[in-house]
């Protein structure tokens, strides 16, 4: 299956993580020069990765009606984020309120350990791409007007 993601932002780059194993072919679309870029001013600069604490208390703390993203955060836990992070050769430590950075305070680190982990599984990247216009046909998926110009969407089968 061909995976294409709109934006390289830590969402774009865990999707692409995630989906790369199961993709023929995974491309992921950044309109800026490199990936990540939001990222970078994240915790002052150091990238507060995720917090420790249980599902719960995630849930208590996100404005509104947080109880949604119960399923979602029970399939990849701030655990997870850790541990893939961590297998990866960026090592972590937790701060007071339970708040995880790199031990390098440095944001540039992981977004350099994520864009790492999705080359190395065979992901590609395309910067300065930016998306005029999302092409479709009978409601599906057929193309991208972008900067560089108009690009077709490979059939599926």
């Amino acid at each position: 299956m061909n995976v294409l993601i709109i934006g390289g932002g830590a969402a774009g780059l865990l999707a692409g993580i995630a989906a790369v194993e199961n993709s023929t072919e995974l491309i992921i679309l950044e309109k800026m020069e490199r990936p990540g870029k939001k990222m970078l001013i994240t915790g002052k600069g150091r990238c507060n990765i995720t917090n420790i604490s249980d599902i719960d208390d995630f849930i208590r703390n996100i404005p509104g009606n947080g109880r949604f993203l119960y399923s979602v955060l029970r399939r990849f836990t701030n655990a997870d984020m850790i541990n893939l992070l961590e297998k990866n050769g960026l090592t972590t430590k937790v701060e007071r309120g339970g708040r995880v950075f790199p031990v390098s305070d440095r944001a540039d680190d992981v977004v350099k350990t994520l864009v790492k982990i999705f080359t190395a599984q065979g992901g590609i990247f395309r910067t300065c791409v930016k998306i005029k216009k999302i092409i479709t046909e009978n409601g599906k998926f057929s193309g991208l007007n972008t900067n560089n110009g108009f690009s077709k969407a490979k059939r599926q089968s």
